[in-house]
């Protein structure tokens, strides 16, 4: 049904657009010139075998005469037919039948029973009908009475040649028909990506900023028409930059201003730890709280200046050569407090990556310390190659993300749904959004999904494309 409802895309529709507009408009001239021509022809040919039927009727009456005999009125009809050999005269003289040629029309098997019926009763006037034989021929025949001896004269005139006519020329209409639709779809492709050009351009700008690339201007040369659209996107895009880079500057300046005074906090704090034991039990309590909560406001300011960095671009990678599975294990014992399983082929044993060792080993941690806080802790973690690359997944039996916020927990302070009352410690909501931008860096993609080996939970896939030398 939802495919039924999809429309054709704005090319397509101005493409067929030209198309049945042409094929409309060469069927209208070719059905017009189709009849325009058949009236032509027919109206011709009957005004011309009118003209030689009344001629020879009234060369019939005169050269009728009583006694005349059979064999001399065949002649007569003969040499009559030889000046038109189209057209076959025939004769009725009383009760008598006589054809120029029984063969082509024979009297009066073939003529029509109405019109001989009309001729008949006619005083003067002729008739005239047209009609196909018994063998399909079409035919005009045209008829007229004589006062000799009671006579009747027609002359049938075959229209089979107008017929031959009128289908070859039926023909090339529907060819150069079918030829100018199929020119009108080419010009009509041709048109509207003329046309549509600036739009892309448009939709094209509009990617690149979307993607991070707060430089790139729409640029649609010298059109007149299209020049306030080009000016009022590129101010707008100018506005956003301009914004975005204000955004950063001021969450870098107050996470740099945080900074000195939390750690004179955290020294103080330190002082204090190091007599905690001569605390009263209440004082010692609320130490603790203010340790935890000091943690978490300095790993929340290092995040906010990690990610300040990347907002004004000041990030660069220090790539290092390290064994990819020693590596894991060791992060995997630095930050995880359950039992972790990891699993790697064997083959991968001796495997050397070039990545920055810094950044990936915190987006291993984050990854970790997310299963920590919201899904009990991480299940297993597995690490493949893929062609030149490394895919690392993290899977944990929590409850799992639901469908339509697995995009939106890479966002910045985005903790998800289940964010606010699972497990016991609370995220700063930066760090799935840090996994993000690092790998994002490496050139690589990170993605969650249903985690199909336990049957519940989750597995976040990190793909780090062409770091295996």
């Amino acid at each position: 049904m939802e495919s039924a409802r999809k429309t054709l895309r704005l090319r397509a529709r101005l493409t067929l657009t030209f198309g049945l507009g042409a094929l409309l408009l060469t069927s209208a001239l070719s059905v017009l010139t189709y009849l325009m021509v058949r009236s032509n022809l027919i109206e011709s040919r009957e005004q011309s075998a009118l003209s030689v039927a009344s001629v020879n009727a009234s060369q019939a009456e005169r050269r009728i005469y009583e006694g005349a005999t059979d064999k001399a009125v065949r002649d007569f009809l003969s040499n009559l037919r030889g000046v038109r050999s189209e057209s076959t005269p025939l004769l009725r003289l009383e009760t008598d039948w006589i054809s120029a040629d029984p063969v082509v029309f024979e009297a009066p098997g073939s003529l029509n029973s109405d019109l001989l019926d009309t001729v008949s009763s006619s005083s003067s006037a002729g008739a005239e009908m047209k009609y196909k034989m018994e063998d399909g021929t079409p035919v005009l025949v045209i008829g007229f009475p004589l006062a000799t001896r009671n006579a009747l004269y027609f002359e049938a005139t075959p229209l089979d040649d107008i017929e031959d006519t009128l289908s070859s020329l039926s023909n090339v209409l529907r060819l150069v028909s079918a030829g100018i639709c199929l020119f009108g779809i080419a010009l009509g492709s041709w048109a509207s990506r003329r046309v549509l050009l600036p739009v892309e351009k448009v939709g094209q700008t509009a990617r690149a900023i979307a993607v991070g690339d707060l430089a790139a201007r729409l640029d649609v040369g010298d059109d007149p028409d299209l020049a306030t659209l080009a000016t009022s996107f590129n101010q707008m895009a100018t506005n956003l930059e301009e914004r975005i880079e204000a955004d950063a500057k001021f969450a870098s300046n107050v996470s740099h201003e945080l900074r000195s005074p939390l750690t004179t906090i955290l020294a103080s704090i330190e002082i204090l730890n190091s007599d905690k034991h001569a605390l009263e039990e209440s004082s010692q309590l609320a130490l603790d709280l203010l340790n935890e909560d000091l943690e978490r406001f300095h790993q929340l300011v290092e995040d906010l200046l990690e990610i300040s960095r990347y907002d004004v671009s000041a990030n660069a990678l220090t790539l290092e050569r390290f064994l990819i599975v020693e590596f894991l294990e060791r992060v995997i014992e630095q930050n995880s407090s359950t039992e972790t399983q990891f699993e790697f082929p064997s083959e991968l044993s001796d495997t050397i990556v070039e990545a920055d060792k810094r950044r990936l080993a915190r987006v291993i941690s984050n990854l970790l310390e997310n299963a920590e806080f919201y899904a009990g802790g991480a299940t297993c973690i597995e690490v493949i190659q893929i062609n030149d690359g490394v895919s690392i997944a993290v899977f944990d039996n929590g409850p799992g993300i639901a469908l339509n916020e697995r995009s939106s927990i890479f966002e910045r302070f985005a903790r998800g749904s289940e964010g606010g009352r699972r497990g016991s410690g609370t995220g700063t909501g930066l760090g799935l959004s840090l996994v993000a931008e690092h790998v994002k860096l490496h050139g690589g993609s990170v993605a969650v999904s249903e985690n199909l080996k336990d049957g519940v939970g989750s597995k976040f896939t990190v793909l780090l494309p062409g770091v295996v030398r």
